[in-house]
């Protein structure tokens, strides 16, 4: 009886042995899906020259049902050619090599970068300082910023709009100072014959330093357009 028990114990310790071989011999043949993850980052990683520090790529999960014959080799890649305010890349991953096969892998693009947040609400038209405003780090999608990162961005440059405290400052937020502002009293100058002619005039419009600007003489009522020179100078060339 004790002999009987110990042949089944053994070969269950066989067949278990048996499948156990079985199952690394599978597992063998098949691409591990995290190098193939792997290779889509550093393919973009390399389209990119991201490199350097500040610079996340990220493939996102596949799918663990997945079986994909082992490459004997080096895993293909190609990555198109990345939009500027892209945050996602499809990486095509293939193996030529003892199997042919392809796979499409998302891979997700971000940045740390600084951000200009207000430490207090401003109204339209109005001109922000260093004080007005804090530097936060922040992780951002894709490689460009749509947001203001730099003190000397703020350098001649006025809100568009009311924005609230604690908003970060985006490009669009800021326009250029106004030099001259419709309904303005100018002066016209033009060059005529070598002779510098000036002329009284009524800005048409808002203008910023070197914008066409339209504007009536007052002498002549006449409308002409000129190029805003200074806060109350419009230079005519006829």
């Amino acid at each position: 009886m004790i002999v009987k028990r110990l042949t089944a114990f053994a070969a269950l310790l066989l067949t278990a042995a048996h499948a156990g071989h079985a199952q690394d011999s599978a597992s063998a043949g098949i691409q591990s899906l995290a190098s193939v993850r792997a290779a889509a980052e550093n393919a973009v990683r390399a389209s990119l020259n991201a490199g350097t520090s500040g610079v996340e790529l990220e493939a996102t999960a596949l799918d663990p049902r997945l079986r994909l014959p082992a490459c004997g080799g080096a895993l293909a890649t190609f990555v198109p050619p990345p939009r500027a305010n892209q945050t996602r890349l499809l990486v095509r991953v293939a193996c030529s090599r003892n199997t042919v096969w392809s796979l499409n892998v998302p891979v997700d693009v971000r940045s740390t970068q600084p951000v200009l947040v207000l430490r207090h609400a401003v109204g339209r038209g109005e001109a922000l300082a260093p004080l007005d405003v804090l530097v936060e780090t922040r992780v951002l999608p894709g490689l460009v910023s749509p947001f203001v990162g730099r003190i000397e961005d703020l350098r001649n440059r006025v809100t568009r709009r009311a924005i609230p405290a604690g908003s970060a400052l985006t490009a669009d937020a800021l326009g250029p100072v106004l030099l001259i502002k419709r309904g303005q009293r100018v002066m016209l100058a033009a060059m005529t014959a070598g002779i510098e002619v000036q002329a009284p005039g009524l800005a048409l419009a808002d203008a910023t330093a070197s914008q066409r600007v339209r504007v009536q003489n007052l002498n002549s009522l006449k409308i002409v357009e000129g190029v805003a020179e200074s806060s109350d100078g419009v230079r005519v060339n006829f």
